[in-house]
């Protein structure tokens, strides 16, 4: 009885000792106002270690996030591009030449600062100019990008994407200088631009859709990562209000007749065509060892050496007498390309031919003044002999036009668009116009809203120098009616439907080739004053250029 209880009172006793240690341990834990104090490590190197850990942590998430959703290309800058109205051009002089270590040492790029593009920009670029290249694969494909990998066609050092970023640069300047001086010009976009960057968004989406993949997904397959459809819209609305600029400087420039007339009289030739019917006979120079091998493009004859193919231009010559003699002769021999060749097309006779495109000597032949219909020869040319009548040389006055039109298009399958439907629709249309301003512009606007034609509809509807033969009879007949004046608008039905036609105008063939030559000529010296006064200068971003 006496053991138990002092077993009991041991037990008491142990008890009370570790509450009272567990209470001075408390005690210990708190500060002077009563609360627990703070815990402290006093390892030091340990604090600091856990810190580090935790940025990194932090760090590699927040790299990892960039990257997924392409933060960095869609931020980083790639270029900027500068305008510097004091640059000037420079010859290759002995004094150029004596400043060009100066000059090496004052590398700071001038000018005042009018664009930067970013990666994301960079790569859409890349990924327009890249599609051809490609043949369809996305630039950042896997097979795209094996392909951007290899070595570079002009630096043995450098890949294909290095030779593709120097295009990029190109039109990231001459885009960024339109951009710009579109917005010093006050330049906005319209409901019909808007149009137009919303149906490619729509066409991207519909090949989206039919590889079975989201639009963001197909974006950075094609453009890469951080292009999405805001940032694709954003770069789309850019580049239209530059092409507007552009659009507006090619407008600019017109041109009177005297000026037109002038330029003709200084080389006809240079602008009239001829007509003339050939044939070829192929021969190969037997006079050397590392002759390339001939084949016969032009002629059914076998290929024979130079002498003999000669012998046989010269017979075929003596037989020929016109234009019908020359087809028998050339038809007792074959027809060119019999496979290929339209069975319904004389392959013999070449029409509106010009001579910036023959060799010289049939060139200085056929448009000699001296030529008489009927006149023939043979020529010397490479790998054989060519025997050529001449028919006619003239002055090309067939009419080309412009004009605008809106399609609504008809399909019987469709009770929305019968023939019936269409027509009313196309009536309806033609009354809104009848009811407003009654110019191209107006025109222009009815057409993005309403037309079918997906080749036109964007631009207004319009086409521009359409020649005879471009479009279907009933359309080509409207517009070179000769009591067709510009601004008149009428329906007219063909084998595609309604055409609510606004017409534009004609000219002749000849003054309309002229007229563009010397705007070229003109838009050349334009471009390359805006490419001496644009610089372009990468950054840091371009690391990411083109890659995922």
């Amino acid at each position: 009885m006496s053991l138990k209880r002092t077993k009991k009172e041991d037990e008491v006793w142990k008890s009370d000792k570790v509450r009272q240690q567990r209470k001075e341990r408390l005690a210990k834990m708190k500060a002077k106002d009563g609360y627990k104090k703070p815990i402290r490590d006093n390892n030091k190197i340990v604090r600091i270690v856990s810190i580090l850990v935790v940025l990194a942590i932090v760090i590699g998430f927040g790299g990892w996030f960039a990257m997924k959703n392409g933060l960095r290309q869609r931020y980083a800058k790639a270029f900027t591009v500068r305008y510097d109205a004091d640059a000037k051009a420079t010859t290759e002089t002995d004094e150029d030449s004596e400043t060009e270590e100066a000059d090496k040492e004052d590398t700071a790029p001038k000018g005042e600062v009018i664009d930067k593009i970013t990666v994301a920009e960079a790569n859409i670029y890349l990924g327009n100019i890249s599609q051809q290249i490609l043949q369809g694969a996305g630039a950042f494909s896997q097979q795209g990008q094996d392909a951007l990998s290899q070595p570079s066609m002009y630096n043995p050092e450098g890949t294909l994407r290095d030779d593709l970023l120097l295009s990029v640069e190109q039109y990231a300047k001459s885009g960024s200088y339109n951009y710009w001086k579109a917005k010093q010009e006050g330049l906005k976009l319209d409901e019909s631009d808007q149009k137009q960057i919303d149906s490619n968004i729509e066409q991207l989406e519909s090949i989206a859709s039919q590889s079975q993949v989201t639009l963001g997904h197909f974006l950075s397959i094609i453009y890469g990562p951080g292009v999405n459809e805001s940032v694709l819209r954003e770069f789309l609305e850019k580049n239209l209000l530059a092409s507007k600029y552009s659009e507006q400087v090619n407008d600019s420039l017109v041109y009177d007749e005297v000026t037109v007339n002038q330029k003709y009289d200084e080389d006809p030739d240079a602008y009239n065509e001829v007509n003339y019917r050939s044939y070829f006979f192929a021969g190969k120079d037997t006079s050397t060892e590392t002759s390339e091998e001939i084949t016969a493009e032009d002629s059914a004859e076998p290929v024979v050496d130079m002498a003999t193919a000669k012998k046989n231009a010269e017979e075929f010559e003596s037989k020929v007498t016109d234009e019908a003699t020359f087809e028998v002769e050339a038809d007792k021999l074959g027809s060119t390309d019999s496979e290929t060749q339209d069975p319904d097309k004389d392959a013999t006779l070449t029409t509106a031919a010009k001579k910036a495109y023959m060799t010289p000597e049939l060139g200085e032949w056929l448009f000699s003044d001296e030529r008489q219909a009927l006149d023939k020869t043979v020529i010397e040319e490479s790998g054989g002999y060519r025997v050529v009548m001449f028919i006619e040389k003239y002055k090309p006055v067939e009419k080309v036009y412009d004009s605008r039109h809106i399609l609504i298009g008809v399909d019987e399958e469709d009770p929305e668009k019968t023939d019936e439907k269409s027509k009313a629709k196309a009536e309806e249309i033609l009354a809104e116009y009848e009811s407003g301003e009654k110019t191209a512009e107006a025109f222009a606007e009815l057409a993005v809203k309403y037309s079918e034609d997906q080749g036109s509809a964007s631009n207004g509807g319009q086409y521009k120098e359409i020649s005879t033969g471009q479009f279907v009879a009933e359309y080509e007949t409207y517009c070179l009616d000769p009591a067709r004046k510009p601004g008149d608008v009428e329906i007219v039905k063909t084998v595609h439907g309604y055409h609510i036609i606004y017409f534009e105008g004609t000219t002749e063939k000849w003054y309309s080739t002229i007229v563009n030559e010397l705007k070229q000529a003109d838009l050349q010296e334009i471009y390359m004053d805006v490419d001496l006064h644009t610089n372009i200068t990468r950054e840091k971003g371009i690391k990411y250029f083109g890659k995922p």
